[in-house]
């Protein structure tokens, strides 16, 4: 190869942009983690995966600064990936299966975000992990049997139906539900008064 052809940029494979700024950059990302090796796919598709479980608790959660307290900005309670699928689950927003897909993905991560030496999809121990994947996929393929194949399936399936559903969210206005109530309806001051009438 030439060093005119070295330095030729390749082109860009065509997107599909729907209009939609959160399945836009999904279809970007989906573009982005083809041409990575098996480390920055697993760290790109967790950060993926915890950026898009932070927009849906902020979307779903109700309106208020606490809320954007709790998920973002430093020490962020729900700041984690960890956390955030924890609590995402707790408040209905995943399914059981959904949760149990993401903490695989969470481990795999870990494993290669804290073995600097060589960690890899084929390892016994990340494919035995990805196996516990339950490999759903929109268009119904049955699930690949290479390990890089499956977990990017699986995320992949995974982050679209949350991106599906922070638009949803947005779309019909759906915010966690006000259940709070106070066992009285007479202010502390109101209470104050009365008894110094009687």
């Amino acid at each position: 190869m030439t060093e005119e052809e070295q330095s030729e940029p390749h082109p860009e494979p065509e997107l599909y942009l729907t209009g939609d700024p959160d399945m836009d950059s999904l279809n970007r990302f989906q573009s982005l983690i083809q041409k990575q090796d098996d480390r920055a796919l697993v760290l790109s598709l967790a950060a993926f995966a915890e950026d898009i479980l932070g927009r849906l608790l902020l979307v779903y959660l109700r309106e208020s600064k606490q809320a954007k307290e709790l998920v973002e900005g430093f020490n962020a309670r729900l700041g984690t990936l960890s956390t955030r699928i924890k609590a995402a689950y707790t408040i209905g927003l995943l399914t059981k299966k959904q949760h149990e897909d993401l903490e695989v993905a969470r481990r795999v991560r870990n494993a290669f975000a804290h073995d600097w030496e060589g960690v890899s999809l084929e390892s016994p121990d990340i494919k035995a992990l990805i196996g516990r994947l339950h490999a759903y996929a929109v268009d119904q393929r049955p699930p690949p049997s290479n390990p890089r194949e499956q977990l990017l399936q699986a995320m992949s399936t995974i982050l679209m139906e949350l991106r599906v559903q922070v638009t949803q969210h947005l779309k019909y206005a759906r915010r966690a539900p006000f259940v709070g109530f106070r066992l009285t309806t007479t202010k502390p001051t109101q209470q104050k008064a009365m008894s110094k009438i009687s």
